[in-house]
């Protein structure tokens, strides 16, 4: 029987909690792939089903030292001081040309962490619960240095959240034991809970709407103060409901400059006068300054621009 790549499950958003029903895994700051090791070779798949082995050489050749017939599903993430690096990851994952490659995979190595199995000798075990599959994993695939499988802790999920956060994971997977793998799927039976940082930022620019937002924005430009210049820290483009969107267009006063001090390189970029403060989620600030997947949580009518200051962006780091 053959193995055919599927598209990866998916977890909604949700809050920590404790069950005796389900198991919690560290969430990866990485990329997902799902890994077919076989005869045939071995096969990286991104989300999107493309071939990633060619980038990452060290993996492709791990792998088979310690499975067979088998089709993984996991994350690839660069370690930095025993923590996931996104920043390093990026630099792996958007490399084309060979040599670069292969001197990275050397200087900056890569690792798969499995956290689910889709086959096992070659036969879908897809429709197992969790809890077996969990085993047949186990069974099938001889962890290396450069392959492991995740780390699983049982029912108290509030726990190993704080625990998660404080070493320096961005979150934790919560997974239902008796659940089966639903391919493409973004199943309530897996429930990513990731921190956020909340910033109360000012307004200091728009980026025109297209399609169902042509009236409104596609997105804010958001910026903080230090000795009284506005400072540029990021967008933001979601968590609007079409109210907030119109109570936003309607205080735009326009501005023939930047209001900012460092104004970033935007096309089609329009600028406005800083009077509108806004409180967005985010993971991380990044360590230039930016908002790492920002979302847009409320108007702060009750604070005043001056008061949101750039010290709570480097408290956040």
């Amino acid at each position: 029987m053959q193995m055919h790549p599927v598209k990866p499950m998916l977890a909604v958003s949700g809050q920590p909690f404790n069950s005796a029903e389900w198991i919690f895994e560290p969430k990866i700051d990485g990329t997902r792939c799902l890994a077919e090791v076989s005869e045939r070779g071995v096969r990286l798949y991104n989300r999107r089903l493309q071939d990633i082995a060619y980038r990452y050489p060290e993996i492709a050749a791990a792998l088979p030292q310690g499975a067979s017939g088998c089709f993984l599903d996991g994350e690839i993430a660069v370690f930095v001081d025993s923590k996931p690096s996104f920043a390093k990851l990026a630099e792996r994952d958007h490399q084309s040309e060979r040599m670069r490659i292969e001197y990275l995979a050397s200087a900056l190595p890569a690792s798969f962490v499995v956290f689910d199995i889709l086959y096992a000798e070659e036969r879908s075990v897809m429709d197992l619960p969790l809890r077996q599959r969990k085993r047949i994993l186990n069974e099938e695939l001889q962890e290396s240095e450069m392959v492991a499988i995740a780390d699983s802790f049982p029912e108290k999920g509030e726990d190993y959240f704080q625990a998660a956060l404080k070493i320096g994971i961005e979150g934790v997977v919560a997974k239902r034991l008796d659940s089966a793998y639903q391919p493409g799927t973004r199943s309530p039976d897996w429930i990513k809970i990731k921190k956020s940082l909340k910033l109360d930022l000012v307004i200091g620019g728009y980026i025109p709407g297209k399609g169902g937002r042509a009236t409104s924005f596609g997105g804010l430009l958001l910026g903080a103060y230090q000795s009284g210049q506005l400072h540029y820290v990021g967008r933001v483009g979601s968590g609007f409901t079409d109210r907030e969107l119109e109570e936003i267009v309607a205080g735009f006063l326009p501005l023939d400059h930047s209001p900012f001090g460092n104004a970033p390189p935007t096309p089609q970029v329009r600028w406005v006068k800083p009077i509108q403060v806004v409180q967005v989620s985010a993971l991380e600030v990044t360590l230039d300054g930016h908002l790492r997947a920002p979302v847009f949580l409320r108007m702060r009518d009750d604070k005043e621009p001056l008061e949101c200051t750039l010290d709570q962006m480097t408290a956040s780091v």
